[in-house]
């Protein structure tokens, strides 16, 4: 049986800190998975394209993977370098896109193992000029690997054909466990013996948890279980109701990462919801914003505890807010919004 618990996941919410996280002035910034370093730092990998092109698509042709460092995960972070550079026609990462980093050690050798998912297209890549959108002809899971964060990396290609949003929780012994999301707004869990048998990824169960957008998956070593924070995906979903209002995060915990249960009460994040698509967030200043979108939802674990909890922010323009009747009418990715960044919300520990 799951442990039970008294308190929802997002009462560990801490208030957000008003400087924390990673922006770019000239760059579209969207989602973080950070990890600490042997130096000291901790590393923030992110997707990465121009504000030259849209917001949407350009993410589907033009999006690279960087690193941002920070004295403390709460950040801010700064720009470090570009880790997976854009492709050129005929890579299979093309794009690249929602990184997740890990840190696994062997018998006294550490590794980060950076997965990700890229794309394929042809023709030329969108500039300023336009068009602003391609032809994808394939995305699929790939994994790059190195012995510190900073480098130097080593790409091994494709691990996961035909899947992307790739999270992994990878055992002391080398071992993986990698969970995706499919078309359906379901998660599916794939494995390998060892990480570096890259032809060695199998399916071990489809659509384990729905409706979902956005897993964050972890081990958590105090409870030996699996957990599971994830987008609620209701709205596109027609086989299923949903547990928390419509794009807010659900909480739920795995023995073994394919039997899952919901938690009692679900809600993960945001610090309180007022209706479908209305996601408060709190910050250390005081102040509350609300927001339509938190996206890409990413969890820093360390010594097997899960303590802070990243977001990828999307800030409307004012015009476009005042074309909608409420935030459940906006276009999950519009063209041009106001920015995209991300936040850091540090969580308490459980209890």
């Amino acid at each position: 049986m799951p442990p039970t618990h008294s308190q929802a996941f997002a009462d560990r919410l801490e208030p957000a800190p008003t400087d924390g996280g990673f922006a770019m002035d000239d760059y579209w910034i969207w989602g973080s998975s950070v990890v600490p370093g042997e130096d000291g730092q901790y590393h923030m990998f992110s997707s990465r394209w121009s504000k030259d092109v849209p917001f949407s698509p350009g993410w589907t042709t033009n999006s690279s993977i960087v690193r941002a460092t920070s004295p403390t995960p709460e950040g801010p972070y700064e720009f470090a370098d570009v880790v997976v550079s854009p492709g050129e026609e005929g890579d299979w990462d093309r794009m690249s896109h929602n990184p997740s980093i890990v840190r696994v050690e062997e018998d006294g050798d550490v590794t980060y193992l950076l997965y990700y998912y890229g794309c394929a297209y042809d023709g030329p890549r969108p500039g300023p000029e336009g068009p602003y959108s391609a032809e994808r002809t394939g995305c699929s899971v790939g994994l790059a690997s190195a012995p510190s964060p900073t480098g130097p990396w080593e790409k091994h290609g494709i691990v996961i054909p035909d899947e992307t949003n790739a999270v992994p929780v990878v055992r002391e012994d080398g071992g993986a466990k990698v969970f995706v999301r499919d078309g359906n707004f379901e998660m599916s869990v794939y494995e390998a013996d060892h990480w570096s048998d890259t032809d060695g990824y199998r399916l071990v169960e489809k659509n384990v948890l729905r409706p979902l957008e956005d897993h964050a998956v972890w081990y958590s070593k105090p409870d030996e279980r699996y957990h599971a924070v994830v987008k609620d995906m209701q709205a596109h979903h027609t086989s299923h109701e949903g547990y928390v209002d419509s794009y807010g995060g659900f909480h739920a915990t795995s023995p073994d990462g394919v039997e899952w249960t919901v938690s009692d009460p679900p809600e993960a994040y945001p610090h309180r919801t007022t209706g479908d698509r209305e996601l408060v967030l709190v910050y250390d200043d005081g102040s509350e914003r609300t927001f339509a979108n938190l996206e890409r939802a990413q969890v820093l674990v360390e010594d097997g505890v899960a303590t802070h909890l990243f977001f990828a922010i999307l800030e409307y323009r004012e015009e476009e807010l005042a074309s909608v009747d409420g935030p459940a009418d906006l276009p999950a990715h519009p063209p041009w919004p106001a920015d995209t960044y991300s936040i850091c919300v540090p969580l308490r520990p459980d209890e």
